[in-house]
């Protein structure tokens, strides 16, 4: 055996795998078919916005127990990769999308404030809220620095012994009731492994055909407008956020460099057949709905975006990921699909993997998110 595990993808998910394996003193063998932290996938635009009380109660749990372990990599990494801004949820209290958020804060025990349109708009005047809207502070929320995060992953697993090989694609993955080999590589090497984990994003389903049915990599577009007042957008004043109101679905992050605030709609996406096929090319009508949000709701920022970058994810026909061994053979571990959702549960996630390549059980309600859901 060449190691006890492989990790194919070492973005978001494949990175936080490799080193929650690599704490543990398995030896892991990692792949990645581009460079480490490179810019075609879900991670890449300098931000991620970071926050407990999600619209999306089941996925609460993993962003939780998420915290601890970005403050871990923190410490052994010697960087600062979370801040402690908090972060901001704003809509109509009445509508299923609020609701879900306290519900979480509820379930959770998370620490928050409710401020009502008055209190919100004297705290964070750059927001423009509508009659009735409610925002809530989400005290342990904060930015993510995504790119430096998989990069520091990485170097931490290879500073614990994992064999990481970059710009090597994995061609084939051939499991067998005894482990794993790996086909990789311009000359298609064969390595020998016990399990494989397939952290592969939106190429997942290139190695795993039979996925094909339910799996998509769509475009994510992100743009960045310039400050009419920088000084009134920095994360202190300026906490990530998220809000849907009159139908206009956005959400951003400050000027951390102090210079460009994030704001993305959330819009549909294109969809690839494979993720070979990525345009990175953006038109104009993709980015007209988020210039209006901007000028209906974020006004002292000018509304034309100055910067506009498209990067990818894998996407399920139900919008969760799939985590779990394949029905196929036990050997072959998912962990993909995560459907534009993924970064601020990956360090779970990865420890997730790693609990189930070792063969231990998880402290984590899984179930729903089986491979075994899908036939897989």
């Amino acid at each position: 055996m060449d190691a006890d595990v492989a990790v194919v993808g070492l973005g978001t998910m494949g990175s936080m795998t490799a080193w929650q394996l690599s704490r543990q003193g398995v030896s892991v063998l990692g792949f990645e078919q581009f460079g480490i932290g490179h810019d075609r996938s879900a991670y890449g635009g300098g931000s991620r916005r970071f926050r407990i009380a999600s619209p999306l109660v089941e996925e609460t749990p993993f962003i939780k127990g998420s915290y601890h372990m970005f403050r871990d990599l923190e410490q052994e990494a010697g960087q600062q990769l979370l801040s402690y801004s908090g972060a901001l949820t704003i809509g109509d209290p009445d509508s299923q999308r609020m609701k879900n958020v306290m519900r979480s804060i509820q379930e959770y025990d998370l620490r928050h404030e409710i401020l009502d349109d008055h209190e919100a708009m004297r705290r964070y005047p750059q927001h423009r809220l509508l009659p009735g809207e409610v925002t809530v502070w989400d005290e342990m929320g904060g930015v993510l620095r995504p790119e430096q995060i998989v990069i520091a992953a990485v170097n931490r697993a290879r500073k614990l012994g994992a064999q990481v090989h970059s710009y090597t694609e994995v061609k084939d993955i051939q499991a067998d009731e005894t482990g794993v080999t790996i086909i990789a590589g311009e000359d298609e090497k064969e390595y020998r492994v016990g399990k494989v984990i397939v952290t592969a994003g939106p190429w997942a389903n290139k190695l795993v055909p039979n996925m094909n049915k339910i799996y998509s990599a769509q475009r994510i577009i992100m743009t960045w407008f310039i400050p009419e007042s920088p000084e009134q957008f920095t994360e202190e004043k300026f906490p990530n956020f998220s809000r849907l109101s009159g139908g206009r679905h956005i959400q951003g992050t400050p000027a951390i460099d102090g210079r460009l605030v994030r704001v993305s709609e959330s819009l549909e996406r294109a969809k690839y057949d494979s993720a070979d096929h990525f345009d990175k090319n953006v038109s104009v009508e993709d980015i007209l709905g988020v210039r209006e949000a901007v000028k209906e709701l974020i006004p002292n920022l000018n509304p034309d975006p100055v910067s506009i970058a498209p990067f990818m994810d894998g996407f399920t026909t139900d919008g969760l990921p799939i985590v779990g061994s394949t029905s196929k053979n036990e050997n072959v571990i998912l962990l993909c699909g995560f459907s534009g959702q993924g970064f601020s549960q990956s360090p779970a996630m990865g420890e997730i993997a790693a609990h189930l390549a070792m063969g231990n059980k998880t402290g984590y309600d899984i179930k729903h998110l089986s491979p075994k859901r899908f036939g897989l």
